[in-house]
């Protein structure tokens, strides 16, 4: 999976290498949306996945909010040295780090994760290697699990014009990354192949001007 993604890697690397090592007091990201989101997914939780972690913080979120043992997947490394660090700062929860892309979920027991985030993570990869990462989550999650789903805008035909984006192939878009430009209705559409739709939101970003979509979902089986 790495090769294809060395552009978003150096990019987010060097984001990643300007981080501080502080770490969240308070089980808030500053968006209520967004917490209220994660409240959902943390009840009754105790392992939390989240891939494409970042720098962990919301990883230490949900610790906050009282999850127990937390696993982190990054495939910048600069990202999960961060996570690493900031670790150790935290006062409670269990971390453990790994850097790679989906590849690294196949190591993960089938049945053995109570929650999931992927947050503007799965529409940004390539269509083949989405797929996979529905299906491994399906797989991994215990019956009646949980998963945090949080797609990037869907951008319009007049707005890919307008800004110049790159149409690579189909809905796959360059946008400075990789966008998977999908619709909600498409989205929606895919997500039930491997999950239950709990709910369905939208979360105003006023620092980005921009609205996110959120899939709330549960594996089937007993809760």
């Amino acid at each position: 999976m790495n090769e294809g993604y060395s552009r978003c890697i150096r990019q987010w690397d060097k984001v990643f290498s300007r981080e501080t090592g502080g770490v969240p007091t308070v089980p808030e990201t500053g968006n209520g949306g967004f917490d209220e989101a994660l409240k959902w997914l943390c009840l009754d939780s105790e392992t939390v996945l989240d891939f494409g972690c970042g720098n962990a913080t919301v990883l230490f979120i949900c610790a906050l909010l009282g999850t127990k043992r937390h696993i982190g997947i990054d495939l910048c490394e600069k990202a999960i040295e961060n996570a690493k660090r900031r670790a150790a700062k935290m006062p409670v929860g269990a971390y453990e780090f790994f850097g790679g892309g989906v590849e690294r979920l196949g190591e993960i027991p089938a049945d053995s994760v109570d929650a999931i985030i992927l947050s503007n993570i799965i529409d940004n990869l390539y269509p083949a290697d989405a797929q996979k990462l529905a299906a491994e989550c399906s797989r991994i999650l215990k019956p009646g699990g949980k998963a945090l789903i949080k797609l990037n805008p869907h951008i319009t035909d007049e707005h890919i014009r307008q800004w110049g984006l790159r149409v690579i192939e189909g809905d796959l878009l360059d946008d400075g990354l990789l966008l998977l430009n999908r619709t909600t209705e498409q989205w929606r559409a895919f997500f039930e192949e491997y999950f239950g739709i709990e709910r369905y939101t939208e979360i105003w970003y006023p620092q980005h001007e921009q609205t996110n979509r959120l899939f709330l979902v549960r594996k089937a089986g007993a809760c």
